[in-house]
């Protein structure tokens, strides 16, 4: 039996997660990337804003909260948490936010593979001074799961079949 550390397993865990999101974004392709869906009185959230606070989110909760060297990318502010999910004409294109979910993403994976321990402090206090990597790290796979969830039922919504 190959024994893996938590790290490793953690870092599998959020590219499992990533995957599934992938996926769904995959699956949305050819649909309007800015169309918002009416449901009952609320707005869903667009397949741009979703993919670009994904992005958002993993740099902060992981690359950020790691104290890794945060990646350049001047738009991911306009998709932080408690941010307009109305269409802006400043956003970047689905494709640019892809490119740069990539690289988030392959950043968050090295930054979670080379602590030495989760159970550190983290960079961030999202859940206060006692916050650790660990914690973080957990969150970021949750709020993961959970867009990628909405992903799904857009391509629902659209008609689209996934499983």
């Amino acid at each position: 039996m190959i024994v893996r550390s938590e790290q490793e397993t953690v870092a599998e865990i959020l590219d499992k997660t990533r995957k599934l999101s992938r996926y769904y974004l995959s699956k949305l392709d050819g649909v309007d990337p800015l169309l918002q869906i009416q449901v009952g009185d609320h707005k869903l959230n667009c397949i741009t804003w979703i993919a670009a606070h994904l992005t958002w989110a993993e740099h902060e909760l992981v690359v950020c909260a790691l104290g890794a060297e945060p990646l350049p990318i001047p738009w991911l502010d306009q998709f932080q948490y408690g941010t307009s999910s109305e269409p802006q004409d400043s956003w970047p294109s689905l494709n640019e936010i892809r490119v740069d979910l990539d690289r988030v993403h392959a950043a968050a994976l090295a930054a979670i593979r080379s602590q030495a321990d989760l159970g550190e402090p983290a960079q961030i206090e999202l859940f206060g001074p006692t916050s650790t990597k660990r914690d973080i790290v957990y969150h970021a796979i949750r709020h993961e799961g959970t867009h990628a969830g909405h992903l799904g039922w857009l391509c629902k919504l659209n008609g689209l079949e996934t499983i």
